[in-house]
């Protein structure tokens, strides 16, 4: 994937230029929809928002070089296999400071792109995750654990850091571990209690950030159970935790027993809660709305209770298709209610919505990006290449970034006459596939003379070519040097992106 992230050396280089958005030509636009103003604008004196807590923390890092922030990505196969997040954390850590992979499981299982982290341990351990019908267990935040029961069993992560956060389950008929780094003994912990209890054991390597080993090893008979291992540098900057289980769907976050979340979620002091779910809640006959929203807010208030301080943002479900035209039709009728209650559970509990559907390109786009050469989606139609979650992963940093860059030119606080005034504040930046009219995005000159006045536009939305090949998507044609470059279509701007030429023969693809 180095081909598609590169080094970014100033935030700055995303921010908007007299209302225009210049994109380089491998980056795509995005879609997000935001359903937190209401709660942005606090009197003075009033503690700050999660949103302007959030950039304020960003900026301490550009300006500063001070403080970490730390952010937990929940989420269902998209995220357990760390491609697409892996590509924000790429982003942010270049552009903010890598301060380490943050939270993760120490199991050989499925983390195909865990950048510069290998997992491993002995046979003697087992690791359990919640499904569909399971009761409400003591899980970590990956909602899984692993845990042993005979000595001498070893579970391990390798990985560039120097500080080592280790959560564990103290309960009845508990063993004992001891903790290595590099094969050296850094500290052993009892973990026998008389009712289950949330535990932490902290450890701090000598020297400078550097890769090491950290392994945990059973010394006796008893029950070890190991919920999760935060791995950070000394260093400020970004951690970047993925915590993605295959099949999950977001109510499985209250499988965990509510003490035990609520405290390793509090441990973390997470600045930002990304949840990505809803492709599994499509494979069912049907969606209980009712029982959705309201898991979806017990989901988000328990956020708030645990970290205050958090902004919550919730990711829709990308699009979904099957080669049967009839299944095709159901994921969309199911995708479509998902994403509506998202949107109300949002806007009553206080969280941003970033509309990963929509920037797909909306129902059909899963096909679509299935048939590109090369394949944007796997033949599943729901899940993606390396490619496919590169742009999902590129749209969720971009939105990150429009929250970040409108703190910044509001000189750190957000309200909504930042944005225009608006109650609600809608799109941010506007998706790039959905097709729009030749005649609301171009005249009919080659270099764009004559551009039609955006009010006739039922879209207002534009894309630009500059001479440089960039894309530069604005709804202010007064933005727009019409003398240097032209107008183009939203299909031949998804070509151009692409890598193709314009104008592009495949644009109907699109």
């Amino acid at each position: 994937m180095k081909q598609y992230v590169g080094r970014l050396s100033r935030p700055h280089l995303w921010r908007r230029e007299r209302g225009s958005i210049a994109l380089k030509v491998s980056v795509p636009a995005l879609t997000v929809i935001v359903l937190f103003a209401a709660r942005w604008s606090r009197p003075d004196g009033a503690p700050p928002t999660p949103v302007n807590a959030f950039v304020s923390s960003l900026r301490s890092l550009e300006t500063q070089h001070a403080r970490k922030v730390r952010i937990l990505h929940f989420g269902d196969s998209h995220i357990a296999s760390d491609t697409e997040s892996s590509v924000v954390r790429l982003y942010l850590q270049n552009m903010f400071g890598d301060a380490g992979p943050g939270l993760s499981l120490p199991w050989g299982g499925p983390r195909l792109a865990s950048l510069n982290i290998a997992y491993g341990n002995t046979y003697g351990w087992q690791r359990y995750h919640p499904a569909y019908s399971s009761p409400v267990e003591d899980t970590g935040l990956s909602l899984s654990y692993i845990e042993a029961q005979s000595p001498h069993q070893s579970a391990w992560i390798e990985a560039a850091g120097s500080e080592y956060r280790v959560y564990f389950l103290a309960q009845p008929e508990g063993g004992e571990a001891e903790f290595l780094l590099d094969g050296s003994l850094l500290g052993v912990r009892k973990m026998n209690a008389a009712f289950p209890q949330v535990e932490e054991a902290s450890f701090q390597a000598a020297g400078p950030d550097s890769g090491h080993r950290f392994e945990i090893r059973t010394t006796d008979f008893g029950r070890v159970r190991i919920l999760g291992v935060s791995v950070e540098k000394a260093a400020p900057g970004i951690v970047y935790s993925a915590l993605g289980l295959v099949g999950a769907r977001a109510e499985y976050l209250l499988k965990c027993r509510e003490e035990t979340f609520d405290e390793q979620v509090s441990s973390e002091h997470p600045d930002m809660i990304i949840l990505g779910y809803g492709t599994n809640e499509t494979s069912g006959s049907f969606l209980d709305e009712n029982a959705y929203d309201a898991a979806l807010a017990a989901i988000i208030s328990r956020l708030h209770r645990a970290a205050p301080a958090a902004l919550v943002i919730l990711l829709t479900p990308p699009d979904r298709g099957d080669s049967r035209p009839s299944q095709t039709q159901h994921f969309q009728q199911i995708l479509q209610q998902v994403i509506a209650v998202q949107r109300n559970v949002a806007e009553r509990e206080g969280a941003i919505v970033f509309d990963l559907h929509t920037a797909m390109g909306g129902a059909g786009s899963a096909e679509r990006w299935a048939s590109e050469i090369p394949p944007l989606a796997r033949p599943d139609m729901t899940h993606f290449t390396n490619e496919g979650y590169n742009l999902l992963g590129r749209y969720i940093v971009g939105g990150i970034m429009k929250l970040y860059d409108a703190g910044t030119e509001a000189d750190g606080s957000i309200t909504p006459a930042s944005w225009g005034g608006k109650d609600r504040l809608g799109e941010l930046l506007p998706p790039l596939y959905p097709a729009l009219s030749l005649n609301a995005t171009r005249s009919s000159g080659s270099q764009g003379e004559n551009l039609q006045d955006p009010s006739t536009s039922p879209s207002q939305v534009y894309y630009f070519l500059t001479p440089d090949g960039q894309i530069v998507v604005t709804n202010d044609l007064s933005t727009i040097d019409s003398g240097h470059g032209k107008l183009v279509s939203a299909e031949e701007a998804a070509c151009i992106m692409r890598g193709k030429s314009s104008p592009c023969d495949s644009a109907a693809q699109w």
